[in-house]
């Protein structure tokens, strides 16, 4: 057992910091991307470019300017989330949602998480459990099929397994938290 204490206190992992042009047409914009190798740097642009929708890209080793857009995919590479604290977004608001500008366009925050995470944003959509609206901490987010619905996707998993087993809708609508009219306008979803 001492033996593993010695290798692990002999370990030393590196970060090392890339600068990654990402095209569209003919804009381009620079990020700052922080990895622990270059396989690591070149799965976080590959990723970074699928969540902004970028056309090619172009990345170099060396330190360059962090910005918001930078910490954001640095803290997502890295998973360095928790479920206790908002992460809170720096950047740009607008229609009071966090978002950033790049290619000359607006990208809202959040949005791009899901994509980036690769999470299908076609029927979700997101509420925060935080209630905190410049949050961008994606243990925050709750997913729903409708911007209007009370209950998350999870919650109508739930609903569906209550249901099978036949759990009363009065006793299924004080597990979940909502009227009992909430939980027969959604048996017809599912």
């Amino acid at each position: 057992m001492a033996e593993i204490k010695q290798n692990k206190k002999h370990q030393t992992s590196t970060i090392d910091t890339y600068g990654l042009v990402v095209k569209q047409n003919k804009t381009v914009s620079l990020i700052s991307v922080t990895a622990n190798d270059s396989n690591h740097a070149q799965a976080q642009a590959d990723d970074i470019c699928r969540a902004i929708q970028a056309t090619g890209f172009e990345l170099s080793y060396g330190k360059k300017r962090e910005t918001n857009v930078s910490e954001l995919f640095k803290k997502l590479a890295f998973n360095d989330f928790t479920y206790k604290e908002c992460y809170l977004w720096s950047g740009s608001v607008s229609n009071s949602n966090p978002c950033f500008y790049i290619f000359n366009k607006r990208f809202y925050t959040r949005a791009v998480i899901l994509k980036y995470l690769d999470i299908p944003k076609e029927d979700t959509q997101i509420k925060l459990t935080c209630n905190c609206n410049l949050c961008v901490n994606p243990y925050h987010f709750s997913y729903c099929s409708s911007s209007n619905s009370k209950l998350t996707n999870g919650d109508l998993k739930l609903l569906k397994a209550y249901k099978n087993e036949g759990v009363k809708v009065a006793q299924i609508a004080e597990l979940l938290n909502v009227h009992r009219g909430t939980i027969y306008r959604n048996f017809k979803k599912i």
